[in-house]
């Protein structure tokens, strides 16, 4: 119970300055787990890929099965089904327009990784700052108070030093925290992309074998 008291009177002490910006805070941490734990969901799913999917289309390509290739790659439905169907679709086009159309549907592919990335990177760069902002905001609400009241003792600035530290504190590791979950999320969204070229220049390998 006093452990309570002692927090809840923190918070009080903190003003509505230091209230707001720890809040903010708070807010934004909620956010960069919540963007972090879909994109490793994210991740997870695509990337249940089977072993043998470009030796299947091989096989298929090779005997010239185009539908059951088409069919096997809708099926799948993952990123390197898609962009290997996109070229399957092409065939007998130039060799050419069948890279430039699996090139598209990479970016597309891409896109669709780097949902949330961005968002990362920013609350990484803005947590600091806002840490910052508080610390200013607690050596005014401590100047403040001196100036009111002319008292210097420690419980009379006390708000002020707890904005000051509370707020820092929470925005240099939420800072640190947002910067590890985008460094992750950074890494498989490249793991990702060189799946996606893989499978592209597999892809245009098998093209340039004849058929049976």
């Amino acid at each position: 119970m006093n452990m309570d008291q002692s927090l809840f009177g923190i918070i009080d002490k903190m003003g509505v300055m230091g209230q707001f910006i720890a809040f903010l805070i708070f807010i934004l941490s909620v956010i960069a787990v919540y963007v972090f734990i879909e994109r490793l969901l994210f991740f997870k799913m695509i990337n249940k890929a089977k072993s043998d999917f470009m030796d299947k289309i091989k096989e298929m390509l090779a005997e010239g099965n185009l539908q059951g290739a088409k069919e096997y790659c809708s099926r799948y439905n993952s990123p390197v089904s898609r962009v290997v169907l996109k070229g399957i679709q092409r065939i007998g086009a130039p060799q050419r327009d069948v890279e430039m159309a699996m090139e598209k549907q990479i970016g597309i592919e891409i896109y669709r990784f780097e949902k949330g990335e961005g968002l990362l990177s920013l609350i990484s760069k803005m947590a600091p700052m806002l840490g910052f902002i508080g610390t200013i905001a607690g050596v005014i609400q401590i100047f403040y108070t001196i100036n009111a009241t002319g008292d210097y003792n420690i419980e009379s600035i006390s708000g002020g030093l707890y904005v000051k530290m509370i707020t820092s504190a929470l925005g240099l590791f939420l800072g640190v925290l947002s910067f590890f979950f985008y460094f992750i999320v950074s890494t498989k969204i490249k793991n990702s992309i060189f799946k996606l070229d893989q499978a592209s220049s597999q892809f245009m390998d098998i093209l340039s074998m004849p058929t049976r």
